[in-house]
């Protein structure tokens, strides 16, 4: 099986991350690098630096000699990998389109459902799934023999069938690193601020899932709450792959939780600094889970930056609607030793949770109020994924409709585009006045935040006249809120 790989460009892109560029895919190059250990044909196709659009990728599926084309897909870019897919199954109707990724399994018996350019999605881990398709492809094998292989959805007499979830990979360490090889690495122009440099950047992931369950979040779903990490030796060893052959300064972790483990992180931490590889790092952490000590020991071992989530000011609203079981005072406590040991870091805040009043919306402003000066701060609307403890929510108090689709745009489901993708908010208590306060009130003092450099992607988002009816709001009220401070 011959198999081309493409990485479309990713769709929306908060404007925090936009000024570090892109940053290479890592689970469709794991695909691909399994492939090639196989001595299976891959070639990649890295559209989102090349600048290549819709028209540019089809054309080069054409032009490339393979037999399936794979595609990755999340939430927030669903859209665009649909209608990509539809125009390759239109200009290449034999090639067989394969989708994996977050938004495929977690959504998707829905999405074969209703789309039909898409012939087959991968649930969950892919590595060992793909190379059983290979087989079956190699094999010639009639379509039925495709319900022999867990972790996928395939249609059975039009109907779309998951065939059961895979087990997941326990070793993860004899996996491949990620095929960067395959991919131009000079375009990932990923650059960090240290000082007063802009030092070369990749990322890395050493772990899969998180043992943790919050509300919002399809991680536990997605790869379970059983979390399997890397031996600090394999982390270590593709750590060293990434500066000796891509050249990396700095290492973004994208682990969901870089410390879940005490001992396999301090252990990491310490080999790191016996093996003096001279790397910045930055990581996610759960501050539920931090000791002063541990941190000083990341810090030794080079993190620079770390982030965590608040999500809320209110403790209530923490404990009882997100299932995340930390105080006030660990919130103050890890930012004083943020500051304590020089480190910089982010906390993430989230507003408009289920039964959050607004005085507990307040509580959240106050708590930003009181650490802003000392991490960076970044806020959202809450959004609503596929698959997770919130979606139920929404489906039973009807936010979302009965016959809602991920597949097509709703107008009766709240969202905006330009300002946090076009991916359903929740928005039960609050109205888009008061939603809009709450973000206006931090973003519009916030240092490094311009809401003007939204205008131009919220008048080309703008679809309907609702459309303009929320962001006329959110105008209205961020004039208010600037002729109140003057």
């Amino acid at each position: 099986m011959k198999t081309h790989l493409v990485i479309p460009p990713s769709g929306y892109i908060a404007h925090r991350w936009k000024e570090h560029n892109t940053m290479p895919p890592l689970g469709i190059l794991s695909i691909g690098a399994v492939l090639e250990r196989s001595g299976r044909p891959v070639q990649v196709t890295a559209a989102e630096v090349l600048g290549m659009g819709s028209r540019d990728i089809v054309r080069e599926v054409g032009a490339v000699d393979a037999d399936v084309v794979g595609m990755s897909v999340t939430t927030e870019n669903r859209f665009e990998i649909f209608a990509l897919a539809e125009a390759i199954k239109e200009a290449h109707p034999r090639k067989t389109v394969i989708i994996g990724g977050p938004h495929a399994t977690m959504a998707g018996l829905d999405m074969l459902a209703n789309v039909p350019a898409i012939d087959l999605a991968v649930v969950g881990e892919g590595e060992r799934t793909i190379l059983e398709i290979a087989d079956w492809h190699e094999a010639g094998a009639a379509a039925a023999a495709l319900g022999r292989i867990k972790g996928i959805i395939h249609r059975h007499e039009g109907r779309p069938v998951f065939t059961g979830r895979r087990p997941a990979i326990e070793d993860i360490d004899p996996l491949p690193f990620p095929g960067k090889g395959l991919i131009p690495m000079e375009r990932y122009d990923f650059r960090w601020p240290v000082g007063d440099r802009r030092l070369r950047a990749t990322n890395i992931i050493t772990s899969r899932g998180c043992p943790f369950n919050c509300n919002f979040c399809s991680t536990p779903h997605n790869w379970g709450r059983q979390v399997r990490g890397y031996s600090p030796q394999r982390a270590v060893d593709e750590i060293r792959w990434n500066r000796d052959c891509f050249g990396a300064e700095v290492l973004w972790f994208f682990d969901d939780t870089f410390n879940y483990n005490r001992k396999r992180t301090e252990e990491l931490c310490r080999l790191i600094i016996r093996e003096k590889l001279g790397i910045r790092f930055v990581a996610e952490l759960r501050i539920d889970m931090l000791t002063y000590d541990q941190l000083a020991l990341m810090r030794e071992a080079g993190v620079q930056y770390i982030s965590f989530g608040v999500e809320a000011g209110a403790e209530r609203v923490r404990r009882d609607i997100i299932h995340k079981n930390i105080s006030n005072e660990q919130v103050f406590q890890a930012v004083d030793w943020v500051s304590r040991l020089g480190l910089q870091a982010t906390a993430f805040f989230i507003f408009s949770h289920p039964t959050e009043t607004w005085a507990e919306a307040q509580e959240s402003l106050k708590l930003i109020g009181q650490i802003k000066d000392r991490v960076d701060i970044t806020v959202s609307i809450l959004h609503v994924y596929p698959g997770t403890e919130l979606e139920s929510y929404a489906r039973e108090k009807k936010l979302l409709p009965a016959d809602f689709s991920w597949t097509r745009r709703d107008r009766r489901v709240a969202t905006l585009p330009a300002a946090q993708g076009d991916v359903p908010l929740f928005k039960e208590q609050f109205t888009w006045a008061q939603i809009a306060e709450l973000i206006l009130k931090w973003s519009a003092g916030a240092p490094g935040v311009s809401l003007w450099r939204k205008v131009p992607e919220v008048l080309r988002s703008i679809r309907s006249l609702h459309d303009l009816y929320k962001y006329a709001v959110i105008g209205l009220v961020f004039l208010r809120i600037r002729i109140f401070r003057r």
